[in-house]
């Protein structure tokens, strides 16, 4: 887990991951979120709320570690909730995740599916000095 603790940390000062409630909420407005990731023991408030901005559309991660072992890893003291906000970054995650815990396999394959469906768009999307 540590290592995981240790890529959310990178994905922060990346720039790729919000985190706590209102930089998240923040990045859900923009859109730009690909990722949601809950500490074990964040409120069921914050895990109900978060659940219902997901709308089942975005994967939620939810982590084994405490919100003190999570704020640890992203430099605060504690953190209940972040973002990823770059589609590959959070699949090398899920990734990470998966090898640890096959349990998280859902959420890998969620982002796998997401990527694919940009890949296609891209493909169909003309060039824009096509003519």
């Amino acid at each position: 887990m540590r290592e995981q603790l240790g890529f959310l940390g990178l994905a922060k000062r990346a720039g790729k991951l919000s985190a706590g409630e209102d930089a998240v909420e923040a990045a859900l407005q923009t859109g730009k979120v690909r990722l949601l990731i809950l500490a074990a023991d964040a409120g069921d408030k914050t895990v109900r709320h978060m659940e219902h901005r997901s709308q089942g559309r975005l994967p939620i991660l939810y982590l084994q570690s405490d919100k003190q072992t999570l704020g640890s890893a992203l430099g605060w003291a504690s953190c209940a909730v972040a973002a990823m906000t770059d589609l590959k970054m959070s699949i090398a995650l899920a990734e990470k995740m998966v090898r640890c815990d096959a349990s998280h396999r859902p959420v890998l394959e969620a982002l796998i599916e997401k990527q694919d469906k940009i890949a296609a768009r891209k493909q169909r999307k003309p060039g824009k000095h096509s003519k």
